[in-house]
């Protein structure tokens, strides 16, 4: 990371108020904020002379530059300390139509001094007074990528908005004499070699640019040789069968938790079994909403699936015949069947399971140590003692009460048992009338429920950068669906006869070994996945692989390391671009990420943070892999053994096929 003001002003002119120029104050704010470049840009002048002492006093890169009030606004123009002659040149002509405080170019003006915009770095005031409107420039316009703004706030906000310019944050100092308070408005960029191409590479890519030098990426060494990777995203580039692959399979052994995406792993040869993969790949993806939607009908089954209603008729029946048989003998009762006990019904069991799971929650809260402070807070330890004393006395209260309560029904029934057999009278079976009616209500309640889960709907909708995943819940419309859906070798045929009738089709369900009770509740509704495209169209087979390379590369935050081989093998540009790109980048902000490719959508466009140049050689017989390594704004890659070659041919012959065939492409796309 280097630390960057290219904001300073040390010549007083009719845009500032008069001030003195003190090398001391400049060499102290260098030194105190440990500033590794800084560029001079004052208001519509530049002082060669004054320049030249700068350079030679500090001992860092010190780039020349102008600020220029154009167009009403202000715009930062740095150049390379090689062209500085022609840069004076240039400077004069400015200072010479913005000579007053109230002065202001065109953008006409400005390109007519200015003809090559390619070779400076522009820097606008974007999100900092005078702002300076990019609508009326836009033959600039394309020549700028970052733009400079006046607080930290401003900063984060920008940096997140990929839609807006990267922004910088400069001290926009005057290094005036007796000035002690020095500004701590600067910026930190990841990059290696201080040259103004460099410079212009980092400063395009936001997450190269921070406040803080701790938010930079590091290097890593991943393989005994001593090769590194960047902490963030790195890009392995060669040539075929160079070397790319095999180094990404080397780092994927010496790691314990990798997240391995290989070349053409995500496409499949069989339409018919690769959409099935698929559909199979996003059910188990999307099981957790049918889940969360169906955890509530659950508990329900649940609480009905031991009903069975024909026994409660058939008891009730047995119920009334007794008691009609029983009137019609009543004069005829014997001595037995006259005894009280006879027809004595018995003490109800009473459930103490909410008590005791109360006197457990009570005992968690006294006996938790973690978060003690908190409970304490909100209830005091000795009431929550006194509580738990409470509890307990209640319980063997009622647990008291309900043995007392066993006993005697132990005792009745031995006694009518008894009596039973000494009499010809005709017994009334016990039977409980509240629990007949309360599963008959039941069951209405739980059929009104069942009808309500099965009703057509969406139940989740979820995005995925370009894809949209629906969820829908409908009702399963043939025995064969059924089938399908459990993956049993068993019939439906006899359940679905009664599936309009929930508890008919649960009784049916109940029927069958192969099913676990635990499962009833996912025959009653059939929930589909389905993936739509950016157009709300079902995806297409190539959408399917597009969607699903999309769903690998978040599943890789759970991963130690990210490696993906060749993605453009198996899926164009434009998807590339706009989808992989932006996932890459943001996942490398979490984990590090290894890319191996030849194409210039993922090896240029991706702004990675570090480059790998693999390079195929035979020697006496045998193959040996070269790696070359550096930061994509250095000038050189370098081997393991200190041997160079320049990046600018590496990117050319890799993802442009040589600079012959990029310039005659690059004619033709210009004249098309």
């Amino acid at each position: 990371m280097k630390n960057l003001d290219l904001h300073i002003h040390t010549v007083p002119t009719v845009s500032d108020s008069s001030f003195v120029f003190s090398m001391e104050v400049l060499r102290n704010y260098v030194s105190m904020r440990q500033l590794d470049v800084i560029a001079i840009t004052n208001h519509n002048v530049f002082d060669r002379q004054q320049y030249e002492e700068i350079v030679a006093t500090l001992g860092i890169p010190v780039f020349p530059g102008i600020e220029v009030d154009i167009e009403g606004g202000h715009l930062i123009l740095i150049s390379s300390a090689e062209d500085i002659s022609d840069f004076v040149t240039k400077c004069d002509k400015i200072h010479a139509i913005n000579s007053t405080n109230t002065s202001s170019m065109t953008e006409t003006q400005f390109m007519s001094i200015f003809t090559e915009l390619n070779k400076y770095l522009l820097i606008p005031h974007y999100d900092k007074a005078p702002e300076l409107d990019l609508v009326k420039i836009p033959n600039i316009r394309p020549y700028i990528f970052c733009g400079e703004v006046n607080s930290e706030k401003k900063f984060t906000s920008l940096r997140k908005d990929a839609k807006e310019l990267v922004p910088v944050y400069f001290s926009d100092i005057r290094t005036k004499d007796g000035l002690t308070i020095y500004p701590l408005r600067h910026s930190y960029v990841d990059v290696e070699e201080v040259t103004l191409p460099s410079l212009k590479i980092a400063l395009s890519d936001r997450a190269k640019v921070t406040l803080q030098p701790e938010s930079g990426h590091e290097l890593i060494q991943v393989l005994d040789n001593g090769l590194k990777i960047s902490s963030g995203l790195t890009v392995i580039l060669g040539e075929r069968s160079s070397g790319k692959t095999y180094t990404l399979d080397a780092i994927s052994a010496g790691r314990e938790n990798p997240k391995y995406i290989k070349q053409f792993s995500l496409l499949s040869a069989d339409a018919e079994s690769e959409q099935k993969r698929f559909e199979d790949t996003l059910k188990k993806r999307s099981d957790s909403v049918s889940e969360e939607f169906l955890t509530p009908f659950k508990q329900v089954i649940e609480v009905v699936k031991g009903i069975v209603l024909d026994n409660d008729a058939r008891d009730l029946d047995k119920y009334i015949e007794a008691l009609i048989k029983a009137g019609a003998e009543a004069e005829q009762q014997d001595v037995f069947s006259k005894a009280v006990l006879f027809r004595e019904t018995l003490f109800e069991d009473k459930d103490i399971s909410s008590l005791d799971k109360l006197i457990s929650s009570v005992d968690a809260l006294l006996e938790n140590v973690e978060y003690k402070e908190i409970i304490s807070r909100f209830v005091d330890h000795k009431m929550l003692l006194g509580l738990a004393i409470a509890l307990r006395k209640k319980y063997l209260e009622e647990q008291s009460l309900c043995i007392k309560k066993q006993y005697v029904n132990d005792l009745v029934d031995s006694i009518k048992s008894d009596l039973k057999v000494r009499t010809a009278a005709a017994t009334i079976p016990d039977i409980d009338l509240y629990q007949i009616m309360l599963n008959r209500h039941r069951i209405e309640k739980f059929i009104d429920i069942a009808h309500a889960v099965e009703k057509n709907r969406v139940i989740s909708r979820k995005g995925l950068h370009s894809f949209t995943v629906i969820a829908t819940a409908k009702p399963f419309e043939s025995a064969g669906e059924l089938k399908a859906f459990s993956r049993k070798m068993m019939a439906f045929s006899d359940a679905f006869q009664v599936y309009a009738n929930p508890y008919l089709y649960l009784q049916e369900l109940k029927k069958k070994s192969e099913l676990t009770e635990s499962e009833y509740y996912k025959y009653f509704v059939s929930v589909r996945y389905e993936v739509l495209n950016r157009y709300g169209c079902k995806a297409s087979g190539g959408e399917r692989s597009e969607y699903n390379l999309l769903q690998q590369l978040s599943d890789a935050t759970r991963s130690d390391i990210l490696l993906l081989d060749e993605p453009e093998s198996s899926f164009d540009n434009l998807f590339l671009k706009s989808d992989v790109n932006s996932i890459l980048k943001e996942i490398s902000g979490i984990l590090p990420v290894v890319v191996a490719t030849h194409n210039n959508t993922i090896g240029a466009s991706v702004h990675p943070d570090f480059v790998i140049y693999t390079k195929k050689v035979v020697k006496d017989g045998s193959v040996q892999y070269l790696l070359y390594s550096g930061y994509p704004s250095s000038e050189y890659l370098k081997d393991l053994d200190g041997n160079t070659i320049r990046r600018r041919d590496v990117l050319l012959n890799c993802l442009e096929a040589g600079e012959s065939a990029y310039i005659e492409r690059r004619g033709s796309y210009e004249m098309s």
